[in-house]
This record gives structure tokens, C-alpha cells and sequence, in this order.
């Protein structure tokens, strides 16, 4: 159980393992004029609210920090939609704009996006505020020591323990421009060429060339590695804590940031966010889909309406991920 202290009298529950099952993470606050989050258990399609999450701070080499959030949209279904302004900025010199996503997919979505700031940031705080269907959370990103990640930390996130030998996160490039124009209903190619480490190993879903060698995806007839623990390894069960990541690399593109108009991907893309519920890379079961021939994937993307939408593909090893964003100016 997670409690969320409110600058009021109340105080708001969310009692939700998988819900709300980082480590270390902190959730959105509540603004004292929001109504409490009630329901317990329940579970919902539509009509919550978004909350901000904090996810902890990481020390780079050079010196600097990054400071890294996520988001928990509280809807199995809706995705909502919150433009970068008084609804959803990013405080001080970092904001108001600070590469937040603007368009938000289901359920929880961890490491989403950062704000790097100097190694002398001291006690400062930057915060992320986000106002959906009528409720304000902000997640205040601070330096306490509790919150620091480093990159064996980060792969905890992702439900067991990290490859006993360092694993490093895919490398993802998309081939063209990452400002592109585009027509209204006129498909858009997206090529993307993913390589990963080959750590962590796992068994997949038939042919199929091999991201960092033949060698680096030995088969392994348990999708969580060494890791058998009930903990780590579980059925899906959200909200008792058995919670479960797929092992082994996958790539996947979804809108960003735009308008809730609808985007047509094809082939269809699999989910990137965790639906432990089936059908995604955080549900026991599934199995990861081969890797393409020369470790590219082909996607063609359509827009039904005129605007400017960024589409972001995420490499994912089941441990660490990376982005990769394409923003596209649609016109009729």
C-alpha cells in the first residue's frame, strides 16, 4: 500500500500493488481542492484521472543528474489527452514544456521521460503538474537519497533481479528526419533498426535474426530468467503483488504527445504499457514476437486529422528501454 500525503485534512489511498508497485517511486500529490480517489480495488475504463510519478533521480558520469518520471493514467482503456500548458507543465527554468508526454496510454508507464539538471542541484525541486477530469496531482522531483537509482537499480524496476553480467539498454535508431511532414489519411513509413546486448536471454516466438548474436539469445525455457520467485515471477494478478516482465528484446511505437484523433499503425502494435491482465509483455503467457530480419522494423503510420503528433518507438529488453521520438506535421 502506497499513501499519498495531501496538503489538506484528507488523506488519499490507493491501495493497488501492481498499481503502484516501483520501488522508490513517488506519486502525484494531491491539489487540496481535488476530491479523494476512492474505490479501493475497483477497477476502471474510463473517466479517472492521470497521476504523475516521480521515479528517482540517476547520477550520470559526467557529473550531471537525471531526474526521472512516469505516470499511472488510472483507466484500462481511455487514453487521455492533456496539452502542455497550466494543465500539464513542468515547473521553473525545466518547464513549462519539459518533453512530458501529452497524450497518455493506459495504466502504468514507468522512465517515461527526464529532466537533467546540474550536479550542484542541491535541495531544489522540479515539478511536474497534470489537471485531468477535474483532479490536480503534481510529483515533486527532489534528491533524497531513498530515490537514487543507479543502472542496476533501474533494471529492479522491471520485476527481478538485473543479468548477473552488466546488461546495457537496445540501441534504437529511426532511419529519416525526426520532424517530418505528413497528409492526412496517407500512410507514413517508419523504419527503426533496434540492437540489444542479447542480456537478458529468452525464449521467443520462432525466427528471426538474433539482436547481439545467435549466442546472446541462447533459449531459456523461463521467460524470467533465473528468477523463479512468485514475487518476481507470478500470475498476473494485479494487486496481490505477482508481478511479471517479459525477458528479451521488443520495439513497439505509440503516439506521444497529439491530439486524441486516431493513429493507425500497421502492423498493429503490440502494448507498451503494463497490462498484467494479458496480451502484453507484462502478462505470464505471452510470448515475444521474432525479431525482423536485419533487426529492422517497418511501420506505417496514419493520421486521420490535421495537427502535430510525435510518435515515440520504445526498445525494450524487459529490463531497460530506450526511445526514440518522430515528431510529424500533418496537413489535409
Amino acid at each position: 500500500m502506497f499513501r499519498l500525503n495531501v496538503k489538506s485534512s484528507s488523506t488519499l489511498l490507493l491501495v493497488a500493488g501492481a498499481i503502484l508497485s516501483a520501488a522508490g517511486a513517488a506519486y502525484g500529490q494531491a491539489d487540496p481542492k481535488a476530491p479523494e480517489i476512492d474505490g479501493g480495488m475497483l477497477t476502471y475504463t474510463k473517466g479517472q484521472a492521470v497521476l504523475p510519478v516521480y521515479e528517482g533521480w540517476h547520477p550520470n558520469q559526467d557529473g550531471t543528474i537525471d531526474l526521472w518520471f512516469g505516470y499511472l493514467n488510472q483507466n484500462y482503456e481511455e487514453e487521455v489527452d492533456v496539452p502542455v500548458g497550466a494543465a500539464n507543465n513542468i515547473s521553473g527554468k525545466w518547464g513549462p514544456d519539459g518533453a512530458q508526454p501529452t497524450h497518455f496510454l493506459p495504466r502504468n508507464n514507468r522512465w517515461v521521460f527526464k529532466i537533467r539538471v546540474p550536479g550542484d542541484f542541491g535541495k531544489n525541486e522540479v515539478v511536474w503538474t497534470v489537471t485531468s477530469h477535474g483532479k490536480t496531482y503534481r510529483a515533486y522531483a527532489t534528491l533524497i537519497p531513498g530515490y537514487v537509482h543507479d543502472d542496476m537499480g533501474l533494471q529492479r524496476e522491471y520485476f527481478g533481479e538485473p543479468p548477473a553480467v552488466g546488461n546495457k539498454a537496445p540501441e534504437i535508431t529511426i532511419q529519416g528526419d525526426n520532424h517530418r511532414s505528413a497528409k492526412v489519411g496517407e500512410p507514413i513509413t517508419l523504419s527503426a533498426i533496434v540492437t540489444d546486448d542479447g542480456l537478458p536471454s529468452v525464449r521467443r516466438g520462432g525466427g528471426g535474426a538474433a539482436a547481439g548474436g545467435a549466442a546472446g539469445r541462447a533459449a531459456n525455457p523461463n521467460v524470467c530468467g533465473a528468477d523463479t520467485s512468485p514475487q518476481n515471477c507470478g500470475a498476473p494478478n494485479e494487486g496481490a503483488g505477482n508481478l511479471f516482465s517479459v525477458k528479451g528484446l521488443r520495439m513497439g511505437c505509440f503516439l506521444y504527445r497529439g491530439s486524441s484523433t486516431p493513429v493507425t499503425f500497421e502492423p498493429p502494435q503490440a502494448k507498451m504499457w503494463e497490462d498484467h491482465r494479458g496480451g502484453s509483455p507484462w502478462a505470464t503467457g505471452y510470448t515475444l514476437p521474432p525479431i525482423p530480419k536485419d533487426n529492422k522494423w517497418v511501420i506505417q503510420a496514419t493520421f486521420d486529422q490535421p495537427g502535430t503528433y510525435t510518435v515515440r518507438c520504445l526498445a525494450h529488453d524487459g529490463l531497460l528501454q530506450t526511445p526514440a521520438d518522430v515528431t510529424f506535421t500533418v496537413t489535409k
